[in-house]
């Protein structure tokens, strides 16, 4: 059985196919039941992944089983600048989106819903928790924990003291593991006709 001393973790702010593919992978793996962009697929996600770090927007925090992906964290910097980074490179990513909004048209109030999700949060903080993972094989063992202590010092060293995440209110498992890591609920707020919690994690 894995234990959490069998973990190494890694910080990567540049572009790295084979650890971005998998980080890929595992989102769609283990999100797509509540991640709407999961719909747009594999290769959607690892574009969006490889140019947050090319725009220098964010940065991901790996845990490694040898050389095994057994979780991830993304944390962004200013989650506002996502959008005006989609609308830059818009023809890539309509190419990779169109297919589903043609054969799904309701889904375009969600991608609105979800380019301007950060208006409905109310709230001046921009730095963000976007995703965290932990592969399924690897959980409770402490991995998650693990990232979130390590993104949490990524943060600060960027000079950042508070960020935000987003999690639906009726996953109580998640919203279990923010509170125990240390995050306040801030306010909940509607999207895709769900109601989602803000919490913030204040850095010391």
């Amino acid at each position: 059985m894995i234990n959490k001393n069998q973990i190494d973790y890694s910080v990567v702010v540049d572009s790295n196919d084979e650890l971005l593919i998998e980080a890929a992978q595992l989102h769609i793996e283990h999100l797509s039941y509540r991640s709407f962009i999961t719909l747009f697929g594999t290769k959607f996600i690892l574009e969006l992944y490889k140019d947050i770090l090319s725009d220098k927007l964010g940065f991901f925090v790996f845990a490694l089983s040898g050389n095994k992906v057994c979780g991830f964290v993304l944390g962004c910097m200013d989650s506002s600048r996502l959008f005006k980074l989609i609308i830059k490179k818009f023809p890539k990513y309509l190419k990779k989106i169109l297919p589903q909004i043609i054969s799904k048209p309701k889904l375009i109030p969600k991608l609105f819903e979800t380019l301007f999700y950060v208006k409905k949060e109310n709230t001046d903080i921009v730095s963000e928790l976007v995703v965290i993972v932990t592969d399924s094989d690897y959980r409770t063992v402490g991995i998650g924990s693990g990232l979130v202590e390590i993104l949490n010092k990524e943060f600060l060293k960027r000079g950042l003291h508070q960020y935000k995440v987003t999690v639906h209110d009726e996953m109580k498992q998640s919203n279990n593991f923010y509170v125990k890591n240390g995050m306040k609920l801030s306010t909940s707020f509607m999207m895709y006709n769900m109601k989602w919690n803000l919490y913030i994690n204040q850095l010391d």
